[in-house]
């Protein structure tokens, strides 16, 4: 990454601070309120000045060029926004909800208010401030001496420093890019919430769902129970019979409290996630089996990966560290500082603004670094491997983005197959446990066979909720990778 700086002029000053225009005397011709427009212009000046940063490249993204996958797509996709691309209305409302109600989310808008202060606050030193100010003096002595009366007012210029190698300039700069920095990291604060929430909100289907199913083998295997009982009573069954059947009873009884304790947990770190405790009315609830698979691009550049909020974050943090440098090496020349008053002055009140009692003053100091102990010095090292550390954490967020997006990319088309082998795995269970009944009903087999087909059955369709929870959070991942769910906001701070 090259750097080029600035080339400063060699008098920057130019006729502003010439001897003609220092001195107080009478080599000054003007009038005080031409010399006040003269000052005020002089103000102006701060936008002509040089910048002493290195200039500013993109660090070669540390990836390879695509995902890995057959068939790049075009260099930018567009993804929908998260009302569009989130499928079920309950979840919707849940996001609706932890965008207003999350409190990462305030605090996050909050550090955007902090950083815009801060802008603000360094961005003030570019323009002079004036102050209006008043003094009345009575003085007097012994003996009779007359008392004697001075009043002034006017318009006050403290200090106000003309940056014309640009440290305020680059210090304004930095808080900009650091404003920037978190309106990103708000953004992507916004797009992980999405995450987070979906993430949660299927954990706490999942374990609904299951309990359902958990539930309805409960009753199946009771009815079955019940069925032994009679068949004892009639000697058609033994008691190893009967007490196989008490046995899987237990074991979804057992289930059920497991699955409800699930739940509650579920429940809960959802809504600590929505930041609302309180219950609301939701919309139904959409099947997990009966999720549409999601539409996503199957190829991708890398280059997509450098719009992600997070990579602009810490893009801008980078940026600013460049302007520190801007700013250190300015600390290494004279320092230009303006004061001034224009007003009033008289020993009566009543002619204070008459004619002829108007004062004006001017003057300008030069502060030049001698010997500081090499503090400019080792602020200029800092300043540069902040810079390079800035580098290095450009670079790891976006190799983390990458390995995100190959993550799921490459999970998607597994879990999918999984997905499928699963269903037909299930298909064949029932088959198996429909014969299995037919023959133990014809005295063929031992009931034990009869529940182990039932058993089967039973944690195939655990098994395939499990992978169905997993294949949709798999894509809302993806999409989140991706950048997806806000768009671009336009900064406010210009």
């Amino acid at each position: 990454m090259g750097e080029q700086t600035k080339v400063c002029p060699k008098n920057p000053l130019g006729p502003l601070l010439t001897p003609s225009l220092i001195q107080n005397g009478a080599t000054m011709s003007l009038s005080s309120r031409v010399l006040a427009a003269i000052f005020l212009a002089a103000a102006t000046m701060l936008a002509v000045s040089c910048s002493l940063s290195p200039s500013y490249n993109r660090p070669q993204a540390p990836v390879p060029a695509t995902l890995g996958v057959p068939s790049p797509a075009e260099p930018e996709v567009v993804l929908p926004p998260w009302q569009q691309f989130f499928p079920e209305e309950r979840l919707k409302s849940l996001v609706k909800t932890a965008l207003t109600e999350n409190r990462d989310l305030k605090l996050a808008a909050l550090r955007i208010q902090q950083a815009a202060a801060q802008y603000g606050v360094i961005g003030s030193e570019r323009f002079p401030m004036f102050e209006a100010q008043g003094n009345s003096d009575f003085a007097g002595g012994g003996g009779g001496r007359r008392t004697t009366e001075d009043y002034e007012v006017g318009i006050m210029l403290p200090s106000f420093e003309l940056d014309f190698f640009g440290r305020i300039a680059n210090m304004t700069q930095a808080a900009r890019e650091n404003y920037l920095s978190s309106v990103e990291a708000a953004r992507y604060a916004r797009i992980a919430l999405l995450t987070s929430v979906a993430g949660a909100y299927l954990d706490t289907r999942l374990a609904q769902e299951r309990l359902k199913l958990t539930q309805r083998n409960l009753a199946s295997w009771r009815s079955s129970r019940a069925f032994i009982e009679e068949r004892i009573i009639s000697g058609q069954s033994s008691l190893l019979d009967l007490e196989q059947a008490r046995a899987m009873v237990a074991f979804a009884e057992a289930e059920s409290v497991a699955m409800e304790l699930e739940i509650v947990r579920s429940e809960n770190a959802l809504k600590l996630i929505l930041g609302d405790f309180q219950d609301h009315e939701l919309p139904p609830a959409l099947p997990l089996l009966s999720w549409p698979i999601s539409v996503l691009p199957e190829g991708l550049s890398s280059a997509n990966l450098l719009s992600r909020p997070d990579i602009l974050e810490a893009e801008h943090r980078l940026i600013a560290t460049h302007a520190d440098i801007g700013a250190a090496k300015a600390a290494f020349f004279p320092r230009i500082s303006l004061t001034g008053a224009l007003g009033f002055m008289s020993m009566e009140l009543s002619s204070l603004f008459d004619p002829g009692n108007d004062r004006w003053s001017t003057g300008a100091a030069v502060s030049i670094p001698i010997f500081s102990g090499g503090r400019n010095r080792a602020n200029l090292k800092l300043a540069e491997v902040e810079r390079e550390m800035a580098i290095v954490e450009y670079e790891m967020v976006v190799q983390t983005a990458f390995k995100e997006v190959k993550d799921a990319l490459e999970v998607r088309k597994l879990i999918t197959e999984r997905v499928a082998a699963q269903r037909k795995y299930l298909s064949a269970q029932r088959r198996v446990l429909e014969l299995a009944t037919n023959r133990y009903q014809s005295g063929v087999i031992s009931y034990l066979e009869v529940l182990e087909a039932q058993r089967d059955v039973f944690e195939g369709e655990m098994t395939l909720l499990g992978l169905r929870r997993e294949q949709i959070f798999n894509d809302l991942s993806l999409y989140s990778a991706l950048g997806g769910g806000f768009p671009d906001e336009p900064s406010t701070m210009e």
